[in-house]
């Protein structure tokens, strides 16, 4: 159960930061000047929320099915 937990974590904190990083990085190239406030972090936190449930759900079906399998 704790390496589950921590497949999770580590998943979760993979795609957050790569998420994290395109929404920066969009920012940077289309509003320059934006990218110095905070604002774009501020918005980006529901869609941020959503993908990492999404990815919740999808890895624990995937362990789910794996130790079913073992």
């Amino acid at each position: 159960m704790q390496s589950a937990f921590r497949f999770l974590l580590i998943t979760s904190l993979q795609v957050a930061a790569v998420v994290i990083a395109f929404a920066f990085l969009m920012t940077l190239l289309f509003e320059p000047g934006e990218w110095k406030r905070w604002d774009w972090l501020i918005d980006l936190t529901p869609l941020l929320a959503t993908i990492l449930f999404i990815n919740l759900l999808v890895q624990s079906f995937r362990l789910r099915r794996r130790a079913r399998r073992r």
